[in-house]
């Protein structure tokens, strides 16, 4: 999974950056299928990605509020990649897990960050969905 990083970053980001080498890459590197961007929740700004995968800015606010008020992402769904997905559980607290046919949307939010991972057919959305469920986990217990 090749990895695109911000230039100029943050000491919080570059420790979220060293969390990746060191978790993500060690703990997902056979999850090839699946593509993971990590957010900054406050300012919207992508901290890092899996190659290739990008949120556009409006995805990303209809994310931020569908994990807030949980019910907006229910009726309508989340848009990912320019992908509809419904959503099958939002818990208005930690995060999102939607499908659409085989493909798979987990969204992950921390105190500050906010993961989004999406994979595909090759891939059983729910084993993603746990992996990036463990990281945020591993992320809030690093007080991220």
């Amino acid at each position: 999974m090749e990895v695109s990083r911000l230039e100029n970053s943050s000491l919080r980001e570059e420790y979220v950056l060293k969390l990746w080498d060191s978790y993500i890459l060690d703990n997902l590197v056979e999850a090839d299928p699946c593509q993971i961007g990590i957010y900054d929740v406050r300012t919207k700004r992508r901290i890092t990605s899996s190659d290739g995968f990008w949120v556009s800015p409006k995805e990303l606010e209809v994310v931020i509020e569908g994990v807030t008020y949980p019910d907006l992402v229910q009726r309508n769904g989340l848009v990912i990649n320019g992908k509809t997905y419904d959503v099958r559980l939002a818990d208005g607290k930690n995060g999102i897990f939607a499908r659409k046919e085989f493909h798979g949307c987990t969204v992950c939010k921390t105190f500050t960050l906010l993961i989004i991972a999406v994979t595909d057919e090759r891939y059983e959305a729910k084993v993603c969905n746990e992996q990036v469920m463990k990281l945020g986990d591993f992320l809030r217990r690093a007080g991220l």
